[in-house]
């Protein structure tokens, strides 16, 4: 039976160390805290977890929130102008594409009862650089799902698929509740269950959607991604939930004073510990590390590809490569997994798809291309394009060929299914 070690109890560890106990691999799986100090600590991200997320732990048994949460079921996005007008509104339909977006201190902390309770090795350790040598030495293979840290420094910044030098965004976020904000019937001039999201030039971004956690059930998340210097640039001195609160109405009432009636008298946190603001440099890392005595641990997860938060595809491109990775390792043949090996897996996965989730986020970091306005302004037009262009959340390869360029986008625009739609 293989041992195989694993470094981080996110998205990426979990879900692959219950993918490979299930199928009897000698898992241990390595944490850096008590499921019960997560739980209660501060909030991680406002993460949406897609469709094809969903399916997969769905596979494993670990979909214990689908008949308490809400799914999200449409996107509907404003491109404003520097005044706030709005230029362009698109309201797309998931279908089968939604999601879940939930806390992930609620999920992570079911998950780490759960795989306990199914016989899981759980070591509580905060391994460092040094501690990796003698966990790779016992293991016959490592992989590190760590988000953060001094350990992920290990691995070398890929500068040929990194583009950012410094944080393109400054972000403050934090989960809500109050009248008309959070249950079915909130956001009430929007379809269904909606995520709303606005792109604001020279401000940024901010999103806002139905939200679940397990301090309150049913709230709304609000997620802001600043420009730095901008007018939205407002969060540097919060330092505790009441000044978020304030800083977030603040925000509001500059970039979208349309929007401002969502900033309820009795909004409040869900939880004192529902905040945070910060800002990370995204970037693409080489995915195997080589230690000095000659072990290697293999990368997965934010440990290698760290995207920012615009298009919501951290732990949805965190499952993807876990898919593939466990693939990977359930065909490999031999004893041993070399170097040349984990990089060839990683290489395939970049390939496929984690090149279109880096380059599509990147992407709506920056104004959108004349191409691209003329896709979105015909999704403006027809909803079958507005429902398949705003799916794709769910797998960005299928962003492509539509944000590739003026030939991408007619291309995309000629297919058959859009031309027979009734504007």
């Amino acid at each position: 039976m293989k041992k195989i070690a694993i470094i981080g109890g996110g998205q990426a560890g979990l879900l692959m160390a219950f993918a490979l106990m299930e199928q009897q691999y000698d898992v241990n799986l390595y944490i850096d805290r008590q499921a019960e100090e997560l739980l209660h600590g501060r909030m991680m991200s406002t993460t949406m977890f897609f469709a094809d997320t969903l399916a997969f732990e769905r596979k494993l048994g670990l979909n214990f929130w689908e008949s308490k949460a809400q799914y999200g079921e449409a996107i509907h996005v404003d491109f404003r102008d520097p005044q706030g007008n709005i230029m362009l509104p698109i309201t797309g339909f998931l279908h089968n594409n939604h999601g879940i977006a939930m806390d992930q201190r609620s999920k992570y902390h079911r998950w780490l009862e759960e795989y306990s309770q199914r016989g899981g090795k759980l070591i509580l350790q905060n391994v460092s650089p040094e501690d990796l040598a003698q966990i790779a030495k016992t293991h016959d293979l490592t992989l590190l799902a760590a988000g953060k840290g001094n350990i992920t420094r290990l691995f070398q910044r890929n500068e040929a698929r990194s583009v950012h030098l410094t944080p393109p965004r400054k972000l403050a976020a934090a989960l809500v509740v109050g009248d008309d904000l959070c249950g079915p019937n909130s956001w009430a001039d929007q379809p269904k269950q909606t995520l709303h999201f606005n792109f604001i030039a020279g401000a940024g971004e901010y999103f806002s959607m139905p939200f679940y956690s397990h301090t309150h059930g049913a709230c709304r998340s609000f997620l802001f991604e600043c420009i730095e210097h901008g007018p939205m640039d407002v969060f540097d001195h919060v330092s505790d939930g009441e000044q978020m609160l304030a800083a977030m109405k603040k925000a509001v009432s500059i970039v979208t004073p349309d929007q401002s009636f969502r900033m309820v008298d009795n909004m409040e946190l869900s939880d004192p510990n529902a905040w945070l603001k910060g800002a990370f440099c995204p970037e693409v890392r080489d995915p195997v590390v080589e230690l000095a005595d000659g072990g290697l641990v293999w990368g997965i997860g934010d440990t290698v590809m760290v995207n920012d938060p615009i298009a919501g595809q951290g732990a949805n491109n965190a499952t993807r490569m876990v898919e593939h990775y466990l693939q990977a390792i359930l065909t490999h043949q031999g004893d041993t997994y070399s170097k040349e090996w984990m990089q060839e897996v990683f290489e395939q996965f970049w390939q496929q798809s984690g090149r279109y989730t880096t380059e599509f986020t990147n992407m709506l970091l920056n104004p959108p291309s004349e191409s691209l306005l003329q896709v979105l302004g015909a999704a403006a037009q027809k909803q079958v394009i507005a429902d398949d262009f705003m799916g794709n959340f769910n797998h960005p390869q299928g962003f492509w060929p539509a944000v590739a360029g003026a030939e991408g986008a007619a291309s995309y625009l000629a297919r058959q299914e859009f031309q027979d739609a009734v504007a």
